[in-house]
C-alpha cells in the first residue's frame, strides 16, 4: 500500500475499545485509493453504493460501530465521510428518532422511502444548519391547506448531485415548529420553485457536491413531511449534540499519524516516529474522555472543552504530516495537504457560538 493510502493499514491509534465494523474493508480497498480523485473531482455515487452494499450506510450501525465507521471514513477521505454522514439525519428523522417530535409525519412517505434509506438504495442529503442562526427565520415554512410552502435560501446543501432526496428542515415564522420536508435532490427530479446554484468553491471538501439552493413558494404536501418538531426541544438537543467531539476529528488524527509514522520509518526519522507515538497516545486519551462525556450526557462545558481539544489535536496531527512530507506536501492532491484542509474544515463544521468560544479559549495564549 502506498504511503498516500496508508490509513487504515498503519493505524497507531486503533479503534476505541477494540470496536470492529463488519464490511469496513471496502474503505481501505475502495475509498482510500480514490481519495485524491474524490477530493478533486467529487465523491462518486458508486463509492456510496459500495458502502451501502457493505452495510455501512443505513441504521444497522449504532453507538461505537457508528463512531468507528465515521473515524475510518474521515481518516481515509473526509469528503466521502461528509456525504456519508449527511445521510444519517434524514434516515433517523424518518425513522422517528429526531428530538422534539410532535407529529410523526406521513406514513405513506415512511413506507415508500424508509426501506430505501436503510438499505442505501436511495441516498439522502440534509439542510438544517440555518436553524442554529439568530435573526429572521430563513427559510420559512408556512402552513397551507394540505401541506406547507417553503421560501428562502439554503447556503450549503451537501451531496446534491449524487443524492436522491434532500431533507429540508424549515421553521415556521413563529419559531414554534420545524417542518421536516423530503424533496427530490439532484438524482431525484425537479421541484417547482427550487433553484440550484453552481457548486461552491471551497478550500476543503470541494468534492462533496455542495451547492446553494433557493426556495420560492415551494409546495410541500403533507405526504412529503417526515416529521414536525418542536423547535425549542430540537434546539436544546442540538446544542448538547453539537458540543460533543466529532468522531471525524479522531479519524483525521488516525490518518495523519499513519502517514507521519510511515514516512518517519521510511526515512529513519526518530523524531517523527516519537511524535507519532506521542500524538497517538494523546488521541486515545482525548477520545476516551470525549466519548465518555457524550455517553454520560455530561455537562456541556466539559463536552465543549473535549471537542476543542479534539479539533486542536486534528490540526496538530495534520500539521505533523505536512512537516514530515516537507516540500512534497505542497503538491495539490498530496494526502498531507488534503488532510490539513480537512482538519481546518472541522474547525467550522457544525460550529455554534459555544463551540467557537471553546476553541478560541484553547487557542488563547
Amino acid at each position: 500500500m502506498a504511503v498516500d493510502d496508508a490509513f487504515p493499514g498503519l493505524d497507531l491509534v486503533g479503534a476505541a475499545a477494540g470496536t470492529t465494523v463488519p464490511g469496513s474493508g471496502v474503505i481501505a480497498d475502495l475509498v482510500a485509493p480514490g481519495a485524491a480523485d474524490a477530493d478533486a473531482n467529487g465523491v462518486p455515487r458508486s463509492t456510496v453504493d459500495a458502502l451501502a452494499a457493505a452495510g455501512l450506510l443505513g441504521d444497522q450501525l449504532t453507538g461505537p460501530q457508528l463512531r468507528e465507521t465515521a473515524e475510518l471514513l474521515a481518516g481515509t477521505d473526509a469528503s466521502t465521510w461528509f456525504c456519508w454522514v449527511q445521510h444519517q439525519t434524514p434516515l433517523r428523522t424518518l425513522a422517528g428518532q429526531a428530538p422534539g417530535q410532535v407529529e410523526p409525519g406521513s406514513a405513506v412517505l415512511r413506507a415508500d422511502l424508509l426501506p430505501d434509506l436503510r438499505s442505501g438504495r436511495r441516498l439522502a442529503a440534509v439542510a438544517f444548519a440555518h436553524l442554529r442562526r439568530p435573526g429572521p427565520v430563513n427559510p420559512v415554512a408556512t402552513r397551507v391547506d394540505g401541506g406547507w410552502v417553503l421560501d428562502g435560501t439554503l447556503d450549503w446543501v451537501t451531496s446534491w448531485d449524487i443524492a436522491d432526496v434532500v431533507l429540508v428542515m424549515a421553521a415556521d415564522a413563529a419559531r414554534d415548529r420545524v417542518v421536516c420536508a423530503y424533496l427530490p435532490a439532484g438524482r431525484g427530479g425537479q421541484t417547482r420553485g427550487l433553484t440550484v446554484g453552481e457548486p461552491l468553491r471551497l478550500l476543503a471538501m470541494a468534492g462533496t457536491h455542495t451547492r446553494p439552493i433557493r426556495l420560492e413558494s415551494v409546495r410541500v404536501d403533507d405526504d412529503q413531511v417526515g416529521a414536525v418538531l418542536d423547535l425549542t426541544a430540537w434546539s436544546d438537543a442540538d446544542a448538547r449534540r453539537s458540543a460533543d467531539a466529532n468522531p471525524a476529528a479522531f479519524g483525521i488524527v488516525r490518518g495523519a499519524l499513519a502517514e507521519l509514522s510511515a514516512v518517519a520509518q521510511a526515512r529513519g526519522d526518530r523524531a517523527g516516529a516519537d511524535l507519532a507515538d506521542a500524538l497517538a497516545t494523546e488521541c486515545r486519551t482525548v477520545r476516551a474522555l470525549a466519548y465518555a462525556l457524550a455517553d454520560d450526557d455530561a455537562d456541556v462545558p466539559a463536552r465543549l472543552a473535549a471537542r476543542a481539544r479534539s479539533l486542536d489535536l486534528a490540526m496538530r496531527a495534520a500539521q505533523s504530516a505536512v512537516v514530515i512530507r516537507a516540500g512534497a506536501a505542497m503538491r495539490a492532491g498530496c494526502s498531507a495537504e488534503r488532510r490539513l484542509r480537512e482538519a481546518a474544515f472541522l474547525l467550522v463544521q457544525a460550529q455554534t457560538a459555544a463551540t467557537r468560544a471553546a476553541s478560541l479559549r484553547l487557542l488563547a495564549p
